[in-house]
């Protein structure tokens, strides 16, 4: 399937920023548009949660976004350049925000990166969630706390101790499989957004986190095309309510 410039980056699209896309170790900062003009080949888009500054430095910048095509998802962009930052871009509602518009190029291509933009979780948007390790069984609050998610992984931030003593969930090595089972909750509605069950692989453990805590890092390796839907689209409602949350304080 062809894709053009105007059918993906369309008004309340959600893109991410993409620096140094060719580099060792990308960054990427996720957004919303606000407004196009595809004659100037030129987005609105809400200023990241960390912002993109005239004195920010990249040797490269991209915008993307998701789309799909024959029932695989790709991540199609194009390379871009900082035009013009909006302190006070008006919102629907009399609201405002900071905003930035994004000069682009017209072509789009497929994009692959190594990293994936991570959703810090609030005390809006919620995940509750238990994993099975060793044929046992362990829960959100009592035994790891999810601190962020992609669709790609999820952060865990594990306690040493447990009331039990040490947690079992401490001796986790890299490459470990732990199926999950997930209940997405936004506190502003009534029903949860979703519930279903992954597979995650252990990738990363950072056993100094702290003195009391270890990180891991977790690599979805399998969820369905459905349950894909909704995670990410709990992950781009979140990031739209933090971002019009901010836009309120300023």
């Amino acid at each position: 399937m062809k894709f053009d410039f105007n059918t993906i980056f369309m008004p309340s699209t959600g893109v991410d920023l993409v620096f140094n896309l060719n580099s060792p170790a990308p960054g990427s900062r996720s957004s919303i548009i606000f407004d196009a003009d595809y004659k100037a080949h030129t987005i609105t888009i809400a200023q990241p949660l960390v912002p993109v500054l005239s004195t920010t430095r990249f040797d490269t910048l991209h915008v993307t976004t998701i789309v799909w095509d024959r029932q695989q998802r790709k991540r199609m962009g194009t390379a871009c350049r900082p035009d013009r930052f909006i302190d006070r871009y008006s919102l629907a509602g009399n609201g405002v925000s900071q905003a930035l518009v994004l000069q682009c190029e017209p072509q789009v291509f497929e994009i692959n990166i190594r990293s994936a933009f991570r959703l810090p979780l609030s005390s809006r948007h919620l995940i509750r969630a238990k994993l099975v390790f060793q044929q046992t069984q362990y829960y959100t609050a009592a035994d790891f706390k999810i601190r962020d998610i992609s669709f790609a992984g999820i952060g865990l931030m594990i306690p040493k101790k447990v009331k039990t003593g040490t947690n079992p969930l401490a001796s986790l090595k890299r490459n470990d499989i732990l199926p999950m089972g997930m209940i997405l909750l936004d506190t502003d509605k009534k029903d949860p957004v979703g519930a279903f069950p992954v597979k995650t692989m252990v990738r990363r453990i950072h056993t100094d986190y702290s003195e009391t805590h270890i990180l891991a890092g977790l690599k979805i390796i399998q969820i369905s095309r459905d349950h894909e839907i909704v995670l990410n689209k709990f992950i781009h409602e979140a990031q739209i309510a933090e971002i019009k949350r901010l836009s309120t304080l300023r």
